[in-house]
């Protein structure tokens, strides 16, 4: 090939002059050979990477003299690596099997007189190296002009090679190298930013932290350009079944696949726990040996991410890279906190917070999910209750009661084994679905014959276990509990830690109405349970005692106190509500007939009265038969009505009210604005006095409308001359309120809660003597 016979010879002489120095592959130039050439300063020997750089020539002796004229050469601080190729097709084999090429200076005429040229065009649009620059060199500028050259080709200089002078050759390179620098940063920034939004993207679509977490781990070996190695750990959550807490290893790829679930102060290496505890103390991102440690407990769970690069990062991780990892563990502190939200919220949603055991919806939909998936008939479903809950949790307080459910699902899930499915459904009732064998109730009462330990106290608890086999009861989850409910309702009535398995003659409408109204009908007939309580009605200006009023109470065979809003609805829908208010008018008049003669001749009764007994055609004659049986003025008993009352037919109501008002009976309307009159229906019913609604009371200090609907109440009552009471109050600020507005007769827990008759006269004598 033809060259410039000049420049051949001055790089022939450099060449002669310096034998060796061109190896057959590579040349990295050692500090101690090199000089500062033009401020470009000489680097120390081979300890940080280089910039490479690739020199295609088919002239051996130019290699060397390149060799020469950049021995010791380093721009900006590292020093340069010279790849040697001898032809265009050895070039582009170099570029293809070696990364980072920062420049390629090339020969325009090597094998062919347009090699140079044909490689340029391959780089950018074969290869796609947009970043490299390149310098065409030619010996011969007549083959390629330098204008056209410049125009129509991607490259960063084009010099002839006699132009090439050491000091050129090096601001050269020194240009190059750093357009390259600036070229690659940005594409590796839009890189790695384009890595930070797929990675952000797909990551706050995940629900799952453990596949959070694994994720997490391949997009950092994609942003570093590394395999995945390391793990994720996080804040473990208190349970009852676990007894540590602490940093816990979720998910882990690599060299550290091994610890999952492990504590992380359990792992063995001292230098990695003490990065992870500096790492949470700083609670930002370090980088430290060959780890990246990214901390991520932003929300309501600690949680920090361990990356192994595999080499020290200070040199393998570049400043943007670290800035892209800063901007990934932003997103990743808000995703994993959408993560931890959603875990929570599922947990809450199909998880009972207390025992941790699936709740009634998880429970169903596991059972739903076995039934379709397996035909076999050897399973069975059972209901567990703690006998007698209610009056330990009473008896000890709720934290006592929490426990020992605690304690009660973990001697649970131990007595039926890993195969079967245990919930809790409710405050002490627990479900178990699973192999009949493995849900036997001799084994369950045996694993109650030892007592709980429960702050301090040894409690010896039963438990009563309603049993049904999916053979006896064919349907969904739902109909099979409804079916173990009953028999656990059977179970309840056989009393202590019973079991009953549930019998096609059950049926669900039937045991609730003969269970509840067999216990009321009695209760009636043999005046068992059923009690008045009786709650002080005051003056608040004066402090006198004016009144009380008559509350039922009824506490079961059992024991168990049931609410009025249980079983007085019960006995309306089947009518016994008539005989049982009598039995209250009755008891409370007989009351008030004592407490007159006991000099109290002021005291006014209040009796709560139903709309169905209204409905009785001799509801006024029998209030009247009462009356007069136990002696009282009628004027002393006042009974109250709730304002449906007038919805409910007006003319029948309105009959018995004036025939009982005509006798002196007094009526009040009870829970006054919670209900549906209008102010039109409230004028025509001769009401005598109104009792304003604990709902209102009770805010009355606080929000300015329900201030402003007791002021209402009060003027309206006042403007019709009636009386009022006002219900709930428990502050001194509620009573000092309603006085300002003009009530006075007040009744609630501030004054006195419903007590029994004893206590009653206890409280009252007390009073009188202070």
């Amino acid at each position: 090939m033809v060259r410039d016979t000049a420049q051949h010879e001055a790089f022939a002489s450099v060449a002669a002059a310096n034998p060796g120095e061109v190896g057959n592959d590579m040349i990295v130039f050692a500090a101690e050979q090199g000089k500062a050439v033009d401020g470009v300063e000489a680097p120390a020997a081979n300890t940080v990477p280089a910039w490479r750089i690739l020199l295609a020539d088919d002239d051996e002796e130019v290699h060397r003299a390149t060799v020469f004229a950049l021995r010791g050469v380093k721009i900006d601080g590292t020093p340069l690596e010279l790849l040697h190729a001898y032809s265009a097709a050895e070039a582009e084999a170099m570029l293809v099997s070696s990364e980072g090429v920062a420049v390629a200076m090339l020969d325009v005429v090597m094998e062919t007189t347009d090699a140079g040229l044909t490689l340029v065009d391959s780089i950018r649009n074969r290869l796609g190296l947009k970043s490299l620059r390149i310098v065409l060199r030619t010996g011969q500028p007549g083959y390629a002009p330098e204008l056209e050259v410049i125009q129509r080709y991607d490259i960063n200089d084009y010099r002839t090679k006699s132009e090439l002078t050491q000091t050129r050759l090096i601001t050269t390179l020194t240009s190059a190298v750093r357009a390259y620098a600036q070229l690659d940063r940005i594409e590796r920034t839009n890189h790695g930013l384009g890595e930070v939004s797929r990675a952000s993207n797909s990551m706050f679509r995940i629900r799952s932290a453990t596949e959070f977490s694994g994720q997490l781990l391949t997009h950092l070996g994609s942003l570093l350009g590394v395999p995945a190695s390391g793990f994720v750990c996080v804040d473990l959550p208190a349970a009852p079944e676990r007894t540590a807490t602490g940093l816990s290893v979720l998910n882990a790829v690599g060299d550290y696949a091994g610890l999952v679930g492990i504590m992380l102060d359990k792992v063995a290496d001292a230098d990695l726990q003490r990065a992870v505890n500096r790492c949470v103390a700083a609670r930002t991102t370090l980088f430290e040996g060959s780890r990246v440690f990214i901390w991520m407990g932003g929300g309501t769970r600690a949680a920090m991410v361990v990356f192994d690069v595999g080499r020290d990062v200070a040199e393998s991780v570049s400043d943007v890279s670290r800035r892209l990892i800063e901007i990934l563990a932003t997103n990743l502190m808000v995703g994993f906190e959408n993560v931890d939200l959603f875990e929570r919220l599922d947990f809450f949603a199909f998880f009972d917070p207390l025992t941790h055991l699936p709740n009634r919806t998880r429970f169903l939909s596991d059972v739903d999910q076995d039934l379709f998936a397996k035909a076999s008939d050897s399973r069975c479903l059972a209901l567990a209750d703690v006998v007698r809950f209610s009056d330990i949790n009473d008896a000890l307080g709720h934290r006592c009661g929490d426990t020992l459910l605690i304690g009660v699902s973990k001697r649970l899930r131990a007595a039926v084994g890993a195969g079967v499915i245990c919930a809790r459904i409710s405050g002490d009732v627990f479900a178990l679905f699973g192999p009949e064998n493995a849900i036997d109730p001799v084994a369950m009462r045996r694993a109650f014959e030892s007592p709980f330990f429960v702050h301090g106290h040894a409690l010896s608890v039963q438990v009563r276990l309603g049993i049904v086999r999916i053979a006896d009861s064919r349907g969904s989850a739902v109909e099979l509990m409804r079916s173990a409910n009953l028999a656990l309702n059977q179970a309840r009535h056989s009393g202590g830690g019973a079991w009953s398995y549930f019998t096609r003659a059950l049926s669900e409408d039937v045991q609730s109405r003969v269970s509840m109204l067999h216990s009321l009908r009695a209760a009636i007939d043999f005046k068992r349970g059923l009690s008045l309580a009786y709650q002080p009605l005051v003056n608040a200006r004066t402090g006198e005692l004016v009144g009380a009023e008559a509350l039922l109470r009824w506490r079961n065979d059992f024991g168990e106190s049931v609410p009025p809003l249980r079983f007085i609805p019960l006995a309306e829908r089947t009518g016994l509500i008539n005989e049982l208010g009598l039995w209250v008018i009755e008891t409370a008049l007989d009351r008030l007939a004592r407490w007159r003669r006991q000099g109290l001749h002021d005291m006014v009764m209040s009796i709560n009265v139903s709309s169905v007994q209204f409905r009785a055609e001799d509801f006024a004659v029998q209030v009247r038969r009462l009356i007069e049986l136990c002696d009282v003025p009628p004027a002393s008993v006042t009974l109250e009505i709730t304002e449906s009352i007038a919805l409910e037919d007006h003319a029948h109501v309105m009959a018995q009210i004036d025939e009982l008002r005509r006798l002196g009976v007094r009526f009040a309307i009870d829970d006054f604005g919670t209900g549906f009159s209008s102010l039109s229906q409230i004028a025509r019913l001769p009401a005598d006095q109104l009792k304003i609604d604990r709902a209102f009371v009770e805010n009355i200090c606080n929000s300015t409308a329900d201030h402003s609907i007791v002021a209402t109440v009060v003027m309206l009552a006042q403007g019709r001359n009636l009386g009022m009471v006002a219900e709930g109050v428990e502050t001194e600020a509620q009573k000092e309120a309603l006085l300002a507005l003009g009530c006075e007769k007040m009744q609630g827990y501030l004054f006195g809660r419903p007590m029994s008759v004893e206590q009653f006269d206890t409280w009252r004598r007390e009073r009188s003597a202070e």
